[in-house]
């Protein structure tokens, strides 16, 4: 019994190895052709809650600092970084270097007990400067060793670092003595670990009708940035350099790149080498692997098919705004149209085939979107039908939570508040989608479109628009070829009996044109910018008239009749007088209200004023103005030789047709009417 349980225990034993054994064959699907754990830099960047760290140099922007003064007592925390790992992995034993910028001012030096935590999921490892502590003086680096032990870390854990001074004592101390710790872009502070940075998978080659697909899979504790926010890459079959990269896919802890090549008429079978080389940071060794491919071609082309995932978001897409405003004194009607175009339109119209994926994470866009009553065949087929159109536009149409969370960081990366004079909840939006024609996952453009209207309760200061990139490490999502791609136009008009009073402008970029102006009876506004960045902060905001007695038709009409008023009281008055100085005044007071008018766009009061001053001006002019030639003045003689100087004017005159009475003419102006002395009728000189 014994020797038959045994057997049976044997043989039981074999079936379970032969089982085995195809598994324990390396798959010929997939090959991890790299990489192990490596010691690279973690550059320190960011404040407050957004402090992170990151391994690309080209995510590196500005200067953060924290000044610590000597009246501190006890510890001081002087920032805390973090980043959410990407990758499970174990991180081998080894030691890292925790480096800081700092600066003394006003003193000789500075002793300090420095300290740096480190915490990797839930370990917590520390580490001091020592006793009795760091002396610094000048402007240099502070390092700290953190001995770390082998541990292992899992997907989404945080790895968090936190610097903290404390004991601070200044030497030979002056007035307000302090050191400024800095981190970010040139100032060399960085974590110095060693960590799994990436591993890279290499599947079989797939031959799609006349071209090769070659699919890289890289997967880092940092996900798509570790594509995304690369420096350089190049790709080799041979000698020959691949530069057709077609969209990339997200996958777990990663992004999966496929290389196309073209082979050609007639290619032949064979062993085919492939070599991959990325760069990191410009100026570093390029991380460089590669394997061979069997290849076989088929008479005809390829009939294997190459799966697209889902679309990663950061990799080159252009977005354009155009935003138009209308103001008609108790409503503001507000248009904002986005085309978006390149990965993001893959990864919404992906995302619009997959609502009701179960397979996608449970926090994900399209996971949320509930109502998809179409057949179970729709979904997933590769192109966007029309009941998954409308499943979004309810999604998003029914709800301005939905639709601030569809255009916020998990959806459109854009910040609702920069794009909208208030709250969406008061403004009733209304969503449209426009496909453009193209239905399939492509790059190919798409618009959507968003209409608001507030109504007016008093806002007398409303915002026209401020930046609204929420900011993305990396490139983010919004580049092409790393250069920002959000291409900006803004357009404010107003009614009639509807007036601004003033545009203001804050921190705007050097490249943004705007212009305030009024052209007949409406006022414009227009805002143009291409290529903003998720860095450019702005904003611009404009005053509304409280009254439509500042409206652009009142101020017109205002400004017509003062004009009007003026130069009639200037004629008025130079009827015996040369009027060439009112002549030239009228034209350039003329001139100069237009320009204030239209395109000075000052307030409707300034402009209001500078009309009446010139109507009052005209006043002086038209007084200083000289006398004809022949007019006769009193003047500064006696009054018997005014009156032998009158009796000896040559005064021209005519006679009446009616009476014969001759009546003098002491004008020059013609034509002219004048009374005859005689028998009364108005007599008409022409010439």
């Amino acid at each position: 019994m014994q020797a038959g349980q045994s057997r049976s225990a044997f043989g039981l034993m074999i079936l379970l190895l032969a089982a085995m054994i195809p598994l324990s064959v390396p798959s010929a699907t997939a090959e991890i052709v790299c990489c192990g754990p490596s010691e690279f830099e973690l550059f320190l960047i960011g404040e407050n809650n957004n402090a992170t760290m990151t391994p690309f140099e080209n995510e590196l922007v500005g200067i953060n600092e924290k000044e610590v003064g000597q009246s501190v007592q006890g510890v001081e925390e002087i920032a805390k970084w973090s980043i959410v790992w990407k990758e499970s992995a174990t991180m081998p034993e080894s030691t890292w270097r925790f480096n800081i910028a700092y600066e003394v001012e006003n003193a000789a030096g500075m002793y300090a007990n420095a300290t740096v935590d480190v915490l990797i999921g839930n370990n917590l490892y520390t580490a001091e400067s020592g006793t009795p502590g760091a002396f610094m003086s000048g402007s240099d680096l502070v390092g700290i060793d953190i001995e770390i032990p082998q541990v292992a870390i899992s997907m989404n854990d945080v790895i968090e670092v936190t610097f903290a001074v404390r004991s601070v004592m200044f030497t030979q101390p002056g007035d307000q003595s302090s050191i400024r710790f800095m981190w970010g872009e040139d100032t060399g502070s960085a974590l110095r670990a060693t960590l799994p940075l990436v591993t890279i998978e290499m599947p079989n080659a797939l031959v799609v009708g006349e071209e090769v697909f070659f699919p890289v899979i890289l997967k880092s504790g940092f996900g798509e940035r570790m594509w995304s926010s690369l420096e350089e890459f190049e790709f080799k079959i041979g000698g020959i350099v691949i530069s057709d990269v077609r969209s990339p896919s997200i996958v777990s802890g990663g992004v999966e790149v496929p290389f196309v090549w073209n082979p050609g008429s007639n290619p032949s079978d064979g062993n085919y080498q492939i070599n991959l080389s990325i760069w990191l940071n410009g100026g570093d060794i390029p991380i460089t692997t590669g394997r061979n491919h069997e290849i076989t071609f088929e008479d005809g082309g390829g009939t294997q098919s190459y799966h697209f995932g889902e679309p990663a978001r950061a990799v080159s897409s252009r977005l354009d705004v155009d935003i138009d405003v209308k103001y008609d004194g108790t409503h503001i009607t507000r248009t904002v149209e986005l085309e978006i175009e390149g990965s993001m339109a893959s990864w919404l119209r992906w995302g619009m085939d997959n609502i009701g994926n179960s397979s996608l994470p449970s926090d994900h866009l399209f996971t949320q979107i509930q109502g998809f009553t179409g057949a179970s065949t729709l979904r997933e087929n590769g192109k966007v039908d029309d009941v998954e159109k409308e499943a979004l536009l309810t999604h998003i149409d029914s709800s301005t939570r939905n639709l601030e969370l569809f255009l916020g960081n998990t959806g459109l990366a854009l910040n609702p508040d920069g794009l909208f004079e208030a709250d969406l909840f008061d403004m009733n939006p209304e969503v449209m989608i426009d496909l453009m024609g193209v239905t399939g996952i492509d790059d190919a453009p798409m618009r959507i479109r968003i209409d608001v209207v507030l109504a007016l309760t008093g806002q007398e200061r409303l915002m026209l628009i401020s930046d609204f990139i929420r900011p993305q490490l990396g490139n983010g999502i919004w580049t092409m070829n790393g250069d920002p791609s959000v291409d900006l136009n803004v357009k404010l008009t107003t009614s009639a009996f509807s007036g601004l009073y003033s545009v203001m402008k804050e921190d705007i970029p050097a490249d943004m044109t705007v212009t305030h102006y009024r052209v007949g009876l409406a006022e414009v506004v227009t805002i143009e910018i291409d290529g903003i960045s998720d860095n450019d902060k702005f904003e611009v905001e404009y005053a509304v008239a409280g009254s439509a007695l500042f409206s652009p038709f009142v101020t017109l009409l205002s400004t017509i009749l003062l004009l009007v008023s003026g130069i009639v009281m200037g004629l008025r008055l130079t009827v015996n007088r040369s009027r060439w100085i009112v002549g030239i005044s009228s034209i350039a007071f003329t001139g100069m209200m237009s320009y204030v008018y239209a395109l000075s766009a000052l307030p409707p009061t300034f402009v209001m004023g500078i009309a009446t001053a010139c109507a009052v001006l005209m006043m002086p002019l038209a007084i200083i103005s000289p006398r004809h030639e022949n007019d006769w003045v009193l003047g500064d003689e006696s009054l018997s030789e005014d009156y032998e100087k009158a009796l000896s004017r040559d005064i021209p005159t005519v006679d009446c047709p009616a009476c014969n009475t001759s009546n003098p003419v002491e004008t020059t102006e013609r034509p002219v009417r004048i009374p005859c002395g005689g028998c009364g009728r108005n007599l008409r000189i022409e010439g």
